[in-house]
This record gives structure tokens, C-alpha cells and sequence, in this order.
């Protein structure tokens, strides 16, 4: 490998600011060295390194300081990663400096050029996907915010070295805040093309389709049954399912009931921190916002007939005891978000899909069909969750606090369809219960008290 330069003073770029000759054989990635402390928790950080064509690293860089994380906040977060930005800044280096760069003739981040960026953005919006579609606004802007930003944080540092500068870069205007105080707010000055598409994610489940996978997985796929539910009874991610611990695990309580007079009144679970699941330390899922999250109050019962069921099934499993994991899959390690998504795809492929495409009514076999043409994720259960959320006339904070959101944009989507939403579902948490209560004769579920 060429001589890639000493290097800058104090160390601050680390290597791998000039690119090797021939470039192609390298390339930029993304690194995630995790680390699992006494406390259990799993703390990540992201790497900006050098692999070479056998996707061995040849280089390690400092390339992460400048990502930003947290960009103007005094107090950082222990367990902020920035690797979803690093990703981002990774495709940029990887398609100016070795994928285009006998077109710009440029070999070293400081030459990178704003033509060259523009370049790049508009690239990683009009380049067609693997599913046939198209980035969307907020990839896009994800994007542009994080390289846009990477740039930045190298100008402060190495201006005097740099191609270019702040005002490239963004656009400062002077808006009020709601203190009446006029603040500098910094746009990025990029204008990206983007294709619109009119393809939408298949996610919507009707009340009677939601009802028959629900009695589907508790029969078939029963390790994934509690999962649906906390999905579709407490607005979860799928990531965030996977996070969920037992109630008497090791690690902290990961699910608290509060009765009273013998009455369930309040199920609360635990997505306050990242915990490591699984003594192989691989990822389990993502918390998106940290919180303890409550299952909707109409859905309580049903949610506690599943959980007694669940803990029956765990009964006949094995799992690792230091861990006490929610959710186990096949070798007795937590379930991970990829596990719990094949698990799903299996659930509907292998049962529901057959089983309404020959159904009776006309309006299932159609919707059968549709699972024919379309994917079905395990996201569709949380928009199912939200459609409810809406139908029974919570607001916009209800909205966002029930699903744990950060901002209420999401909220406010839903309500603005609330109209459509009335004409096709309905009420179900009487309809649940009743099916559940059904399938619970077939089995001896436990009170809080330990009797039948």
C-alpha cells in the first residue's frame, strides 16, 4: 500500500485522510466495536475504518470525531453510537474518493469540493433501491444533515486546509424563538432531487385480519405471540420487543404488573437502557426513545392472558438464566430483531396467507391475495396499534405518548385520516378478549397469586 502520509499535528486526523493507490481495492466502513459494562448495559461505538477487497481492515481512522454527535450539548450520552451517521458519511467518502474519483481527482478529504457533494446527494436520492423504489424525504434529509455536518466539524478544525468553507456549506438566517429571542439557525445549502413514489408500505390490518393472526400465533408460532402484543397492545418497535426482559430477570425488572382489589390495573415495561441479552453480546434490537412504556388500559386483560400464556410456554424452554431474556429463539439465546421478523414472515406465509386466501368471505380472500403481492412487517402491528389509538379519540400528545415518539409528527398523520379510519375498523378490544377467554379454556392460566 502507498505511503498514506504522516500524520497532522496532535494526532487529531489519524490516518487515512489520502487515499492509497489503487483505490478501488479499499474502501470505507463502519466499525462497531461493543463493549458490555458491569451494569449490564451494552455500549457501542462506531469507527471510521479502511478494509481492503476481503473486507479485512487495513486502517483504522479518526474520521468519528468529527461526526458530531450531539452537536452543541454539553452532556453526551454514554451510550450515543453515531453509527447511523457514520454510515452516512462512509457511502460519501466511499463515492467521492474511490468510486468517482477519476472523474473529481480527488484523493484526500480536505480536497473534497462542493460540486462533488452535490454530486453524491443527488446520487443517494435518485439511485433505485433493491425493491424497485426510491429514498424518501427523511432518508434524504438524514443524510444530507449528517454529512453536511461531518464537513462542518472538519472546516472548524483544518479550515485554513480545507477546499472548502462554513459558508458553502450552510445558510444562516436570524428566526425568534418562542422566548422572543433571535437566533442563528443554520440550513444546509443543498437542494436534492428526489423521485416521489406513488408505492406505499402495505401495513394497513383490518380489525378481522388482526384478530386471525393473533389466534395464528398463539397456536403456531407461540414465541412470538407476546411479541405481537406488545406491539399491538403497546405500541412497541419490533427492536424494542427484543429488548424486553422477564420479570424476574437478573438484569432488572423488564415487566411490572400492579393490581388492585385483585384487579390488573397498570403493565409497565422496562425501555429505560440498551441491555446486553445474550452472553455472545450481539445486539438484540434498538430503543429508539428510552422510556417506561404502559400497555394501553382497554387492552390490559387481553395483554394479561397472553403474557400468563407466554409464561407457560417459557416452561417448556431453555434460556440463559443470567439474562432471562423475553423472548428465546431455537438455541436458547435472546431473540433478536431479525429473528423475530423471520418469525413473523413465517407466521404469515406458512398459515396466514393460506388460510384467507381460501376463507369464505370475499373481502378476506382479497386481502389474501394482497399478501401474496405485498410484504407484510412486523411494523404493521404498531400502525395497527396507532389506528386504534385514533379511533378512540386520543390526540396528538396521546398519540405521541402511547407510541413513544419524539416529535409528534407521526401523530398528527393518523388523526388526519381519521375520517378514512372510522368508515373501515371498528372498536375491538371486546371482539380480542372474547377470543382470547376462548382459546384460554384450553389451557390453566395463573393469577398473581400463584392459584388456577
Amino acid at each position: 500500500m502507498a505511503d498514506i502520509g504522516p500524520l497532522s499535528s496532535g494526532g487529531d486526523m489519524g490516518q487515512v485522510i489520502k487515499m492509497p493507490d489503487p483505490p478501488t481495492n479499499y474502501h470505507y466502513s463502519v466499525y462497531e466495536h461493543r463493549l458490555i459494562g458491569p451494569d449490564g448495559i451494552l455500549y457501542t461505538r462506531a469507527f471510521i475504518v479502511l478494509k481492503n477487497q476481503y473486507g479485512i481492515i487495513v486502517r483504522f481512522t479518526r474520521l468519528h470525531n468529527y461526526l458530531g454527535i450531539y452537536e452543541g450539548k454539553v452532556c453526551r450520552p454514554i451510550t450515543a453510537d453515531g453509527v447511523n451517521r457514520a454510515r452516512y458519511v462512509c457511502m460519501m467518502l466511499n463515492y467521492i474518493l474511490i468510486k468517482q474519483r477519476y472523474k473529481y481527482h480527488i484523493n484526500h478529504v480536505f480536497d473534497i469540493s462542493k460540486e462533488a457533494l452535490v454530486d453524491f446527494f443527488s446520487d443517494y436520492a435518485l439511485t433505485e433501491k433493491a425493491d424497485g423504489g426510491h429514498r424518501g424525504r427523511q432518508s434524504i434529509e438524514k443524510c444530507v444533515s449528517a454529512v453536511t455536518l461531518f464537513m462542518k466539524k472538519l472546516v472548524q478544525k483544518h479550515g485554513k486546509d480545507m477546499r472548502l468553507k462554513k459558508t458553502d456549506l450552510y445558510t444562516e438566517k436570524d428566526v425568534y424563538t418562542r422566548k422572543g429571542r433571535i437566533e442563528k439557525h443554520m440550513t444546509p445549502d443543498f437542494q436534492v432531487p428526489a423521485i416521489r413514489d406513488i408505492r406505499t408500505i402495505f401495513r394497513d390490518i383490518p380489525t378481522e385480519i388482526f384478530q386471525i393472526l393473533l389466534e395464528q400465533a398463539i397456536r403456531y408460532t407461540p414465541d412470538i405471540a407476546l411479541a405481537i402484543a406488545l406491539q399491538a397492545f403497546a405500541g412497541l418497535r419490533p427492536g424494542e420487543v427484543c429488548n424486553v426482559r422477564q420479570e424476574d430477570s437478573p438484569l432488572g425488572k423488564g415487566i411490572s404488573f400492579t393490581f388492585l382489589d385483585g384487579r390488573l390495573i397498570r403493565a409497565e415495561i422496562d425501555l429505560t437502557r440498551e441491555i446486553a441479552l445474550r452472553s455472545d453480546g450481539v445486539n438484540c434490537g434498538r430503543i429508539k426513545k428510552e422510556r417506561r412504556q404502559c400497555v394501553y388500559s382497554p387492552f390490559l386483560d387481553a395483554f394479561y392472558l397472553l403474557y400468563q400464556r407466554h409464561l407457560e410456554y417459557l416452561k417448556s424452554v431453555s434460556f440463559e438464566q443470567d439474562y432471562r431474556p423475553m423472548f428465546v429463539n431455537s438455541r436458547g439465546m435472546a431473540m433478536t430483531y431479525g429473528n423475530y421478523r423471520q418469525r413473523f414472515t413465517y407466521l404469515i406465509e406458512k398459515y396466514l396467507r393460506p388460510y384467507l386466501i381460501h376463507h369464505e368471505k370475499p373481502e378476506l380472500r382479497i386481502y389474501g391475495q394482497l399478501l401474496y403481492e405485498n410484504h407484510l412487517g412486523p411494523h404493521a402491528i404498531r400502525h395497527w396499534f396507532s389506528v386504534q389509538l385514533a379511533l378512540r379519540g386520543e390526540d396528538v400528545a396521546q398519540l405521541q405518548f402511547w407510541r413513544g415518539d419524539s416529535n409528534p409528527q407521526s401523530a398528527f398523520l393518523y388523526l388526519q385520516n381519521k375520517g378514512d379510519l372510522l368508515q373501515e375498523l371498528s372498536r375491538t378490544n371486546e371482539m380480542l378478549t372474547q377470543l382470547l377467554q376462548q382459546e384460554g379454556k384450553k389451557h390453566t392460566y395463573y393469577g398473581p397469586d400463584g392459584t388456577g
